[in-house]
């Protein structure tokens, strides 16, 4: 087959050199210096179409040839390996002799021992054993927020007094925040005040008196008193009760509603008091502003209890379980070191920054911080052979296979180590692995390599360029033992690549017709083909 296209390309050869004797010929400069531009560019295409048309049967004979065979590489790889000493016909540089190595799964090169040291080639064992890994995450000081309360409006209504002005102020349990107004709160009321009219002596209403249940016959309804309730009085101490109750259900104090039944006489108001001891950090009220029922007006932090809330990028993540201990500073005290407990991780990432809260608890008893200065915080952690944050008491058979951080040549979604093979000195093998999270100065391997094996960390670059020289598959191959520069798509995508391929092809087909028509023999002018003999008749 191939000795059918040299006669094809010979016999085109031959048309082209007697045009281009012919157009020697002429006297015109420029037709003499266009015929030989055109006949340097095809002798130069010739050379070249030759050397790639016989690369693939001479580079598999090549590399069957076995382990003492070689083969002759050109360092700027412009032709295929060669069988033969010389000089590259493309760039005339001298090619180099290159050992060829038996057959493998995994590429291999031999190097000679003058080589390795000149390289400086070492290597490092795979092993067995936990890796610490620094976290370091930075985030502000906030208040806690298990211990942060609210005070909010029970019932729709209208501010009418505020008795905390504005944020900052300490306030402790019991003290009063605000008065809301509101009708809901004066219809239960006036329900309460006609329900004591039924009931007299329920309680003293002389405002002379101080506030104290007053003794009545009708309350302590006990054996051998001579005046029984009746049944209007029943009734009207059980809806005494459920209005009491409903007040306090609407945010009144019992103090208040006892206060209210005293003197008789509703307002509608209802004050509403600080639930726990701290800081008011929120402060939302305004005199004769409308609130609707559950608007947080203020709320108030216990300042013991703070945390820091800080960021952490995906890749953080495996290295991050609630409990671990996490050591933070700030600008505020230079020279001092915290500590604290992770309490909370955000299941959730945040879409902009693809990052998620960590929140570390700590006891501020002194009151030294405050929220939103910045701090800068670090945790250690280590991981287990299946992913697992490690104790300090797990047993070494826990522990991940690790390789120092030099060893893998990483290439986006590939990663791959040199392996000295044992035995055999001077001999690297290339291997792809599945790699882990990365510490500081280690990578956790998933899959590949084995405890024990050594890889090469430093002048790994070095044995690529040498197994890329030999053309075996190297960091610079995609799956399949392809070069990365063969799925560089036209465009940018798969489907432009495609439709690109599909429009050369046609192209090409075209140009490959045109060729056979120049190709086909003239037709003879005494002889009259059948179209020639229609339309004469016509």
């Amino acid at each position: 087959m191939r000795l059918g296209k040299k006669l094809k390309y010979l016999a085109s050869m031959e048309k082209f050199m007697k045009l281009f004797i012919d157009i020697l010929k002429h006297n015109k400069p420029w037709l003499r210096l266009l015929a030989v531009l055109i006949a340097g560019v095809s002798l130069g295409y010739w050379l070249q179409t030759e050397d790639r048309s016989a690369a693939p049967e001479q580079q598999d004979a090549m590399f069957a040839a076995g382990e003492t065979a070689q083969i002759y590489v050109c360092p700027m790889l412009c032709v295929p390996p060669r069988e033969h000493p010389g000089d590259c016909p493309i760039c005339g540089m001298e090619l180099m002799a290159t050992p060829v190595g038996e057959a493998s799964p995994h590429p291999r090169v031999r190097l000679a021992p003058e080589t390795v040291k000149q390289a400086r080639i070492m290597t490092a064992p795979v092993e067995r054993r936990f890796v610490s890994a620094e976290v370091r995450l930075f985030g502000q000081i906030e208040y806690d927020p298990v211990h942060i309360s609210y005070a909010s409006a029970y019932v729709p209504g209208v501010i009418d007094r505020i008795y905390v002005k504005r944020a900052g102020q300490t306030v402790r349990w019991g003290d009063p925040l605000f008065d809301i107004r509101s009708p809901e709160i004066l219809m239960i009321e006036e329900q309460l005040v006609e329900a004591l009219k039924l009931v007299p002596g329920f309680y003293s209403l002389d405002m002379n008196k101080p506030h104290v249940r007053a003794r009545s016959e009708v309350l302590l309804n006990r054996p051998g008193n001579l005046h029984k309730p009746t049944a209007e009085q029943k009734k009207a101490l059980e809806t005494i009760n459920a209005l009491r109750h409903k007040l306090t259900l609407i945010g009144m104090e019992k103090v208040d509603i006892d206060e209210l039944m005293k003197k008789g006489e509703p307002s509608g108001i209802a004050t509403i008091y600080a639930q726990r001891t701290g800081i008011v950090i929120e402060q939302k009220a305004f005199e004769g502003t409308f609130v609707n029922t559950g608007t947080p007006v203020f709320a108030i932090a216990n300042p013991k209890f703070v945390w820091a809330r800080l960021e952490a990028y995906e890749s953080d993540y495996p290295w991050l379980r609630i409990g671990q201990t996490a050591e933070f500073v700030t600008d505020t005290y230079p020279g001092e070191v915290f500590e604290g407990k992770v309490a909370f991780i955000d299941p959730l990432f945040n879409q902009t920054s693809r990052t998620f809260d960590v929140g570390v608890i700590f006891a501020d008893s002194s009151g030294r911080f405050r929220p939103k200065m910045n701090v800068r915080a670090l945790i250690q952690a280590k991981l287990t052979a299946d992913g697992r944050v490690a104790a300090e008491e797990n047993p070494v058979g826990l522990a991940p296979l690790v390789i120092p951080d030099a060893a893998p040549l990483i290439t986006g979604k590939r990663a791959l180590v040199y392996v000295a093979v044992p035995g055999e000195e001077g001999v690297y093998e290339g291997r792809e692995i599945v790699l882990g999270p990365r510490t500081r100065q280690h990578y956790i391997v998933r899959e590949g390599l084995e405890s024990g094996e050594e890889v090469v960390v430093n002048g790994n670059f070095k044995i690529d360029s040498q197994v890329q020289i030999m053309a075996k598959a190297s960091m610079m191959s995609m799956k399949g033992a392809e070069r990365v520069d063969a799925h560089h798509h036209s465009g940018g995508s798969e489907a432009m690549a495609a439709d690109h391929r599909n429009r050369m092809g046609r192209r090409l087909d075209a140009q490959a017709l045109q060729m056979e028509d120049v190709k086909a023999p003239a037709p003879d002018p005494d002889s009259e083909t059948p179209a020639r003999t229609e339309h004469m008749h016509h």
